[in-house]
C-alpha cells in the first residue's frame, strides 16, 4: 500500500505541471479509497523544518538556519490508522532551503 501511495503522489505531482490535463477528481478518489483502508498521506510542502522533526528525512540545499522550509517533496509522509491513533509508516523524503 505504501508503494501505491508513493506512486499516486508522484502522478499527482507530475499532472499538476501539465496544462489542460485534469486528473484531480480521479486522484482525490484514489486517496479517499486508501484513506478508507486506513492509510493517510501528508504532503509537508511549505512547512517549517527543524532538526527535531522525526517525520521527514531532509536534504538541505544550504547551511542550516532557523527559518528553513520544505521546498520539495519527493515522497509523502504516510500514516496508518490503528485504533484511534495514526502511526507513522513512512517518513517523507524532502528538500529544504
Amino acid at each position: 500500500m505504501i508503494e501505491l501511495l508513493n506512486q499516486l503522489f508522484e502522478i499527482e505531482a507530475k499532472t499538476a505541471r501539465l496544462e489542460g490535463v485534469s486528473l484531480s477528481r480521479n486522484i482525490r478518489r484514489m486517496y479517499h479509497e486508501l484513506d478508507a483502508c486506513g492509510f493517510v498521506a501528508k504532503n509537508p510542502m511549505g512547512e517549517k523544518f527543524t532538526e527535531q522533526r522525526t517525520d521527514v528525512e531532509a536534504s538541505l540545499t544550504c547551511d542550516y538556519h532557523d527559518k528553513m522550509k520544505i521546498t520539495r517533496v519527493l515522497k509523502p509522509i504516510v500514516y496508518k490508522r490503528e485504533g484511534g491513533t495514526l502511526v507513522l509508516v513512512q517518513k517523507g523524503i524532502v528538500m529544504v532551503a
